[in-house]
């Protein structure tokens, strides 16, 4: 193959390469990923949302909007902890899509807004507990004791936090799904259950 033609070959491919670069991006496909962990996340999250009430309820649920294209991981993590929570006798949970720009997540390190938070609240003051698939924001000492009083259950799915234990000892925040710190060991037996596989993957965090 002469220098040009080779040219020719690897400008094509480039191409290629960018024309499907271009289309995932513009009809929100992308390539194949495992959604296990994150329906294995959801589901989990449900039996322990639902463990910390003390009679069955609705639950707020509160996550990121996607805009125009959805997000598979946080598509998939939802519908599980939907239909695991819809198991549970009593139970129902009531979805609030968070929309929010860049910026602003920036700003609250990807908790909820808490006026957002706040809002939802307002217009389902009925709940027996929120969960937050992006975490809390920092609070202002008005804003956690006004959640405080509320006496809703709150359950965080995100990065552990430093704020975590004093928001957990001033009784705002009841559990944290947070991923495990460590890498799950290479090889050994396949985690088959529920359980095993969330155990590989995440931890509990209660006060």
């Amino acid at each position: 193959m002469d220098k040009r033609t080779k040219d020719l070959v690897v400008g094509s491919l480039a191409v290629a390469a960018i024309g499907m670069a271009v289309y995932w991006g513009l009809t929100g496909h992308s390539p194949r990923i495992n959604l296990d962990p994150y329906e294995v996340l959801g589901a989990v999250t449900a039996e322990e949302t639902a463990k910390l009430l003390r009679a069955p309820g609705p639950v707020l649920v509160m996550v990121r909007g996607a805009g125009a294209h959805e997000n598979p991981s946080v598509e998939a993590q939802l519908k599980a902890f939907e239909r695991s929570l819809n198991r549970q006798d009593g139970m129902r949970s009531i979805t609030v899509r968070v929309e929010a720009t860049p910026m602003l997540m920036m700003a609250t390190g990807g908790g909820i807004p808490p006026d957002q938070l706040f809002e939802a609240l307002a217009a389902h003051a009925d709940v027996a507990a929120v969960v937050l698939f992006g975490g809390l924001p920092a609070l202002s000492d008005p804003e956690v004791e006004a959640l405080r009083k509320r006496a809703v259950k709150v359950v965080v799915v995100s990065s552990l936090r430093p704020d975590y234990g004093r928001l957990m000892e001033q009784g705002v925040l009841h559990l944290a799904v947070v991923p495990r710190p460590d890498s799950p060991p290479p090889g050994g037996e396949r985690s088959r259950t529920l359980r095993e596989r969330f155990d590989r993957e995440y931890l509990l965090v209660t006060p």
